[in-house]
Parts: structure tokens; C-alpha cells; sequence
């Protein structure tokens, strides 16, 4: 995800003739997740990459001018989030906010999208985020009938996945309102617009201050739905501007009720803010909630035991915490080493976590890294054992790093924002190979479809290499705008890009499934 998800992740773009430079400035991901060069007007004509061979394309649709979101695939439907840019509403105008899209996996056809207005007090100090009308930067998650996502304007939303064709379920009934139709106009609801089955307001609720964007997935778990709050610092990035704010949250996932957050204060030492996404994993049939802080330190939670009555707010019980820095990175010579920040963009200095946890094997796999606003720098991989919490092994020869890694026969898979593809033994962390990429990467993960491996570059450029322990080189091409990570399903890669989704057949079904 960027994460692998994400991360979420955005981005002050810089006009300059038709094509546009830009200056990243990210939450990673995000959910994860953000940026490449953008061209002025979006052409009709086919925009499928020269990696790709015509005769594969099932479909292809245009998007807005932001997407930073790995889609969801559930069922027939496909759940993606984006900007409004490119919105088309009878009434509801683009306001540089979002778009929940669901669309037809067999055709790409929207069946129905939720417009979410630009939440313009998030361009206000204290706060700093709305800037860069990313849109929708949470990969939404399914639960049944039920959809979830953090929005970009700080709150949790439940929706209902067949949006309006169903009928306007409650207790949310002021769709029209938080769409942004105007108070004068007659509009009615129809089939093809979204339904908020109900909306928790974390600014409001919890004084949250989020950073950048609002840019993690939420996670389901049992009755409960945990949630990334991506508290970070204040507009001018000195200081954190509500460090009692909670970073993770856990709301009821049938009422968007408050059930419990953490009490770890990890806003009293994080650098920039929080994006990564929480994950379960179960350890002996025991389930534990893994959260990567935005103060480096990756954290194990016990998942919230269902309540008896109308309970208090609870706060999670930590199972153990691990450092996902070395001890370097923070202090030498009895000196605390500052964070590089955008200021200085210093290579030293400790990280926050922005990938996402992976778990295989008992084992949690996971890089930290920075904005790559803040440039290259110092990174590291840990393989960290799940039911300690204690290091199985680590290396520095990952730089920075927003992605999520990629596992597959045995091999271990990621991408640094040094410009560099790395594959490592995932069992004992020895090094296979690593490319040059030729650019940073920062807006997707890889993933291996079909014993190939994808990954693309800030530059617009699509890597595929043969997966192995052998490096070899399959193919280079250049996309019209940046590749976010994407998603497999039944021997159909879904592609996104920036402006584009596409799908497209896989010469035959991957052994795995990626959703």
C-alpha cells in the first residue's frame, strides 16, 4: 500500500508550460500515496502503457487529476477513491475535495459516487491539510453491505455499499447537505449518488489536527472498526498542535460510536504526523491489533473485548512496542539527531512509519520513512517476530521508505525513495538484488502478478522485472501520470494511474490473490 497501502501523501504541484513539476509534500499513504508530473488536458485516446499489450485491455476509464488509492475489488463492485476534478453531478460542483466511486468490475461503469465537498478550514491554521485537493486518500474498506473510509475532510464515514439504489438508509439522512447541493436547488437523491449511513467527526469529536491529508484504511475487526486519526503537526510544521490527541481509534463499526482510543500520548513525540494503517494478525488464535506510530515505534494491541452496556470510552491495552529505529538514528555522541524535516532535508535523523505492517508467517515485515519532500535519507527493513515484539532481523540497506513490502515464494520484495527496487530472503533477510529505478518511489508498492514484478517511479516510469533471486529485466515504459499501487483479482490487473484505471487480462491467473 502504499501502502500497500497506502499512504497515503500529497502534493504542491508548481505550473511550468504544459507539463507540471512539482514539490511533494506527503502525508503516505499516504494511504498512502501522491503525486508525478501532470499534463494540462486529458486526451480521449487510450493512455494504456506500452508495457501492456492493446489486445489485454478489457476496459479503461478516466479519473480525476489525483488518485491515490489501491482499489478495493469485493464481489462484481469496485471501490475506489479519488478527487473531484473530473466530477460529473447534475448540481454538485468541484470544489477540489473527493469522490467514493463505485464502479462495475466487468465494465469500469459507475454505479454510484459520493462527492465530498473540499473541507476549506483545513487550509486554516492551525491546520494543514485540504491543500493539495488530493480527494479521497483512504482505500476503502468492505464489511458486507457496509463500506468504510477515512474522508478528506477528518471524519469516518460508513457507507452503504449499493449507495442510493436501496433507499436512503439512516440515521445519516443529510446526504444532499454534506454533498454540497445548494440550499436553493430542488435536487432529489437518485440511484447513482452515495448513502452515509452514519458520520463520525473526528476534528469535532476528538480536537484532532490532521496533517496533510486524512490518509490511511480503516481497519475491520470483529464489531469494532479501528482507525488511523492522522494527527500531525501544525501549518507552519513547528510544533504538534494537539500532541493529547488520539492517534488510533476504535469506533463501534454498526453506530460510528466512540469505543476506545490509545493512551500511548504518541503525539508527545511524533516527528510530522500519522498516516499508516492499522492491521490485524492473530498469534496462537489470539488476535492483536499492529499500528505503526508516528513516532517510529511500531505497537501491538489487544483487540477491544466487546462491551457489556453502555461502557465509557476505553483505552487499548498494549501488548508490546518495538522501535523500528535503531538507537543511532535518534541519538549520537549524547546528542539528540533532529529530524530531517523539509527545512533541512538532512539523510540523518529518525523516521515515522508510513507503510503499512505486513504479516507472513508470524513475522511483521516493515520500512519507516519520511516525506520525500524531506528527501533521500537513512532507512530500515524490520522482520520483527509477532508474538514478542522482539527483532528477528534488520537491515540498512533500505533507505527511506514509504512502501509496503511485497512477499512471494519466499522472497521479499521493496521500494525506497533512494530510487531503488530491493529483493531480499524474507526468511533470513539476505539480500538477492536490488535495481536502480532511476527515480524515487514513494506512491506505490510492488506487487507480483503472474512471477512478475511492477513497481513505478515518481518520473512516470513502470519497472517490470521477473520475480526471483535472480535479477532480470523484462520491461521499461513511460506513463502519462504517475502509477499508484495496484490490485489483482481473477486473473485481472486493475492498473491505476493518476487520470486513469485501467484492466487488463493477465496471461493466466496469478497464483495468489491480491486485494
Amino acid at each position: 500500500m502504499v501502502t500497500g497501502m497506502i499512504l497515503i501523501r500529497a502534493i504542491l504541484y508548481k505550473h511550468k508550460a504544459r507539463r507540471i513539476g512539482f514539490l511533494s509534500l506527503i502525508s503516505g499513504l499516504l494511504f498512502v500515496t501522491f503525486a508525478g508530473s501532470l499534463y494540462g488536458a486529458d486526451s480521449d485516446e487510450s493512455a494504456l502503457p506500452d508495457a501492456f499489450r492493446s489486445e489485454d485491455l478489457l476496459w479503461e476509464i478516466k479519473l480525476g487529476t489525483h488518485q491515490y488509492t489501491m482499489p478495493r475489488i469485493d464481489g462484481e463492485r469496485i471501490f475506489i477513491g479519488i478527487n473531484d476534478m473530473a466530477l460529473e453531478h447534475p448540481v454538485v460542483k468541484r470544489t477540489g475535495g473527493g469522490i467514493v466511486m463505485c464502479l462495475e468490475r466487468a465494465t469500469g461503469e459507475m454505479t454510484w459516487q459520493l462527492a465530498i465537498p473540499r473541507y476549506m478550514k483545513g487550509t486554516q491554521a492551525p491546520y494543514h491539510f485540504n491543500h493539495w485537493k488530493c480527494g479521497v486518500c483512504s482505500r476503502p474498506a468492505v464489511d458486507g453491505e457496509r463500506l468504510y473510509i477515512v474522508g478528506p475532510r477528518g471524519d469516518v464515514l460508513c457507507l452503504d455499499r449499493n449507495g442510493q439504489a436501496n433507499g436512503n438508509d439512516g440515521p445519516f439522512l443529510r446526504e444532499a447537505e454534506y454533498m454540497g447541493v445548494p440550499d436553493d436547488s430542488d435536487y432529489k437523491l437518485t440511484r447513482t449518488d452515495g448513502d452515509i449511513i452514519w458520520r463520525f467527526d473526528m476534528i469535532e469529536e476528538l480536537a484532532v489536527v490532521p496533517h496533510d491529508v486524512c490518509g490511511s484504511t480503516t481497519l475491520v475487526q470483529g464489531d469494532y472498526l479501528y482507525v488511523c486519526t492522522s494527527n500531525g503537526q501544525d501549518d507552519k510544521h513547528q510544533y504538534v498542535a494537539n500532541p493529547m490527541a488520539p492517534s488510533l481509534i476504535v469506533l463501534d463499526k454498526h453506530t460510528g460510536k466512540l469505543a476506545a482510543a490509545d493512551g500511548e500520548l504518541i503525539g508527545k513525540r511524533m516527528f510530522h504526523g500519522h498516516w499508516s494503517s492499522p492491521v490485524a494478525t492473530e498469534i496462537g488464535g489470539r488476535a492483536i491489533i499492529l499500528f505503526g506510530g508516528g513516532d517510529g515505534v511500531l505497537y501491538a494491541f489487544e483487540p477491544l473485548a466487546l462491551a457489556a452496556g453502555n461502557e465509557k470510552t476505553r483505552t487499548l491495552k498494549k501488548i508490546w512496542q518495538y522501535d523500528c529505529n535503531p538507537s543511532d538514528y535518534r541519538r549520537r555522541d549524547d546528542r539528540e539527531i533532529p529530524y530531517a524535516a523539509w527545512r533541512n532535508k538532512s539523510p540523518e535523523g529518525p523516521c515515522e512509519i508510513i507503510a503499512t505492517p505486513v504479516v507472513y508467517k508470524g513475522r511483521i515485515y516493515l520500512a519507516i520513512g519520511q516525506s520525500p519532500i524531506h528527501g533521500k535519507g537513512a532507512g530500515m527493513l524490520s522482520c520483527i517476530d509477532s508474538a514478542t515484539g522482539r527483532k528477528i532481523w534488520d537491515t540498512r540497506r533500505v533507505g527511506r521508505s514509504l512502501s509496503s513490502v511485497e512477499i512471494h515464494d519466499g522472497l521479499l520484495y521493496i521500494s525506497d525513495y533512494t530510487g531503488r527496487l530491493y529483493c531480499f530472503d524474507a526468511d533470513s533477510g539476505e539480500p538477492c538484488w536490488q535495481h536502480e529505478l532511476a527515480a524515487g518511489v514513494w506512491c506505490a508498492s510492488p506487487v507480483v502478478v503472474d512471477g512478475k514484478v511492477y513497481i513505478s517511479t515518481e518520473k512516470n516510469d513502470l519497472w517490470i522485472l521477473e520475480a526471483g533471486r535472480d535479477k532480470k529485466v523484462l520491461s521499461r515504459s513511460r506513463l502519462r501520470s504517475m502509477a499508484i499501487t495496484p490490485a489483482v483479482r481473477n486473473g485481472v490487473l486493475y492498473f491505476p494511474t493518476q487520470r486513469r484505471l485501467f484492466a487488463l487480462k493477465t496471461k493466466s491467473a496469478p497464483s495468489k490473490i491480491r486485494n
